[in-house]
């Protein structure tokens, strides 16, 4: 099914929960990364009738509000990699920790983050004083010597957890392994944005802050809201030291950690029956240190600067989002008759990729990305 199933291992981690080492297909869309819109990349068009495995209510209330089908609320696949790596039992006996890691705030291969990293960087080394520090760098801007040596000569060090790869290639199936190792290591975890590495810190019993300089994401999407929306709705998130208890709260509603499935309703809701019948037992980890060759490296760069463009001028990004086919003509009708956030109706096109239709943009009379206006904040008082 859709290659962003793979993303940071995910598939792999959900397939060594029920016993596989190596994952099927997932028969739908798994959201790969913490957002406050829909759960998925502005702009995905969805095969019709395929679900959406969300992480949390909050993600299925906004895809319904925007008249999207088929949600079904499964957790983030980092809750099921804690229990596998047993992170409960690891914390009551671990020994205390020490330091900062660092996760600034990061683009991708369509869009670069514009800000002064050597600005951030000197004012964390003030904040969090005479203690070891680390920074964590996304491939994207680990990969651009620039980002990478400011960081380096500020006297830090500096890590990547590997590639999260693209089109079924070069998936690091240790990325999410490679993370929790680091956080293991300190007794902070820190970045100038809410973002999945903090959601995951406070899942796991770390204690995080959110300062410094937001920076900015060139031709960045209105609708998931910048940096003010999470600002306005979790102001108590940003602050140097966040109350753990109060984090890990944000943390387990964002993650949905009361939605975890079992081994057997994994199989069931992905498709994987065919593959396995029964849950096994888990295979082991990945390995943590498996490093690419120098000729893997440059093909990874040349997949990866021939396989996004940035959104250009037929593509205003504060007027895309995301799209599903399954909501036939009545469906759209009632929608638009019930919804602030109407728009003009799609056309159609052939999609090549999935075999299935695209469809154009919808675009929004009004701002979706108000936090007012958001449905996932109904039951928040």
């Amino acid at each position: 099914m859709h290659h962003a199933n793979h993303f940071y291992g995910h598939a792999h981690i959900m397939a060594r929960y029920v016993g596989l080492e190596h994952p099927p297909r997932i028969w739908g869309y798994l959201q790969h990364g913490w957002n406050m819109h829909d759960g998925f990349a502005v702009g995905t068009v969805f095969t019709p009738q395929y679900p959406k495995f969300v992480w949390s209510e909050a993600c299925a209330r906004r895809g319904w509000a925007a008249g999207l089908r088929n949600y079904m609320v499964v957790a983030a696949p980092w809750l099921y990699l804690l229990e596998l790596e047993r992170q409960k039992e690891w914390l009551a006996t671990t020994e205390p920790r020490t330091g900062t890691i660092v996760y600034p705030f990061h683009g991708w291969e369509g869009q670069q983050v514009l800000g002064s990293h050597t600005a951030y960087i000197d004012e964390v080394k003030e904040a969090e004083g005479d203690v070891p520090i680390t920074v964590c760098l996304h491939w994207n801007e680990y990969d651009n010597p620039k980002v990478r040596r400011e960081y380096e000569e500020a006297g830090v060090r500096v890590v990547t957890h590997g590639q999260r790869g693209y089109l079924w290639q070069d998936t690091d199936v240790a990325f999410l392994y490679r993370q929790l190792h680091e956080m293991r290591q300190h007794k902070r975890v820190v970045s100038n944005r809410m973002s999945s590495a903090i959601l995951y810190a406070a899942s796991a019993g770390v204690e995080v802050g959110i300062y410094g300089d937001p920076m900015a994401l060139e031709s960045d999407h209105a609708v998931l809201g910048g940096v003010n929306k999470p600002r306005r709705i979790w102001p108590e998130m940003h602050q140097f030291s966040v109350p753990m208890d109060y984090a890990a709260q944000v943390a387990n509603r964002e993650l949905g950690a009361d939605e975890m499935l079992s081994p057997a309703e994994v199989i069931d809701a992905f498709g994987w029956a065919p593959e396995i019948s029964a849950p096994g037992t888990p295979p082991p980890a990945p390995p943590l240190d498996e490093e690419p060759s120098a000729f893997d490296r440059r093909r990874r760069r040349r997949h990866r600067s021939e396989s996004h463009r940035a959104p250009g001028d037929g593509d205003p990004s504060d007027q895309l989002v995301s799209m599903d086919a399954t909501v036939d003509a009545a469906d759209d009708e009632h929608d638009h008759d019930h919804e602030a956030t109407g728009s003009a109706k799609a056309t159609a096109k052939p999609d090549p990729s999935t075999g299935g239709t695209e469809k154009e943009p919808a675009r929004p009379a009004v701002p979706v990305s108000d936090a007012a206006q958001d449905p996932a904040l109904d039951d928040q008082g």
